[in-house]
């Protein structure tokens, strides 16, 4: 095939790139209102320009198309930390602070007040005779945890035993507290996890019965607020890339996708309900890589479809048939050496590339614009 006389270009729906018509057989360029030109203007005039053109290679490559998030960094909502019981509050530890399992959280009267981990607080004194439960169940698992007692020496069930009083004495000693053997909901307060000093809601010399710290996470994360039209982008435990004000590009995995539907409020022009949205939480691998960095504004890349190993050409190559579908110019498919048109199936397409299959093969060359 000779050199293409004309290269109109026009803008294909979903992410292709321009392309050019062929007729019958014939490249016939596209003008921007979609009629064709021939080369010449309605008046004789010669309205062709030579195209530059250069070949690529079909090649075997991996396509990814991708969406693109806005997310937060940050340490994920806030809440207030509260401990049962009598007291004064004598010190407090700095905003920021990591408090993990058996840490100080609070110091009240002098005393040190730890964190334990749990899903239930504490509500009632636990100690010899204390009837069987959860909570007792908690407690134990905290000492084995701290390593007041072994997972032989004390079996984290339901069941008070001699083991559980003797490892909460032991638990005791460590504090300078007296060694009763039993344990008041206030004497330490419970968290999921390891938690962050976010506020102080009660100062230093305020009541510790109440709300002692309001808390975070312990490592940031992003968080989401994605329409509620679009949950089919994601799924729990799915790898993402999470790019930083500055580039920096992070590994993350999308770790909770709500399940609930909100509206934010009401849009400030028209009064109208903001659009539902779900909160999306993604854990990064590596949350020292980010800073300093809280609350800050980041995107997030989510793959929405992906083809693996398969053949592709660079987007400009296609060529639009007038009856539908498409083809590449293959170099040297001809006979005595020329250009040939080949009929191609689309599939995926990512960067600039399109997956196709038909009759091309690995390392054919074929026609794009220089």
């Amino acid at each position: 095939m000779s050199e293409h006389p004309t290269r109109r270009r026009r803008t294909l729906v979903g992410g292709l790139a321009s392309v050019l018509l062929v007729a019958g057989g014939a490249v016939v360029a596209l003008k921007a209102d979609g009629s064709t030109a021939d080369g010449n203007d309605d008046d004789g005039g010669d309205t062709s320009d030579t195209a530059t053109t250069a070949t690529a290679q079909v090649t075997k490559r991996d396509l990814e198309e991708r969406a693109e998030l806005s997310g937060t960094l940050g340490y994920g909502e806030q809440t207030d930390l509260a401990r049962q019981g009598q007291g004064t509050i004598t010190a407090l530890p700095a905003l920021g602070t990591v408090i993990d399992r058996g840490e100080t959280l609070v110091e009240v009267d002098g005393h040190a007040v730890p964190l334990w981990f749990g899903s239930r607080p504490l509500w009632r004194q636990l100690g010899p005779g204390a009837d069987d439960g959860p909570d007792v169940a908690e407690v134990e698992a905290n000492l084995v945890a701290l390593g007041f007692a072994s997972a032989d020496e004390l079996t984290v069930d339901e069941d008070w035993t001699s083991a559980t009083t003797e490892a909460v004495e032991d638990w005791q000693e460590s504090l300078g507290l007296e060694e009763t053997g039993s344990l008041a909901p206030g004497d330490v307060v419970i968290a999921f996890g390891a938690v962050r000093v976010a506020a102080h809601p009660t100062p230093v010399g305020g009541s510790a019965g109440g709300p002692v710290a309001t808390v975070t996470g312990a490592a940031r994360q992003v968080t989401v607020d994605l329409a509620a039209d679009k949950q089919s982008l994601v799924a729990e435990d799915q790898a993402v890339q999470v790019q930083l004000p500055d580039g920096t590009v992070l590994d993350g995995t999308i770790t909770d996708v709500g399940t609930v539907a909100e509206s934010s409020g009401t849009d400030p022009v028209t009064g109208a309900p903001t659009d539902p949205t779900i909160s999306v939480t993604i854990t990064l691998a590596d949350d020292s890589q980010a800073g300093t960095l809280d609350e800050a504004p980041v995107s997030v890349q989510v793959v929405t479809s992906a083809a693996q190993d398969v053949l592709a050409v660079p987007v400009d190559a296609l060529l639009a048939l007038a009856e539908g579908g498409f083809a590449v110019e293959r170099v040297g498919a001809g006979p005595q050496g020329t250009s040939e048109l080949v009929t191609v199936e689309t599939g995926a397409f990512a960067d600039g590339w399109v997956e196709v299959s038909g009759d091309v093969a690995e390392g054919d060359e074929v026609v794009v614009p220089a």
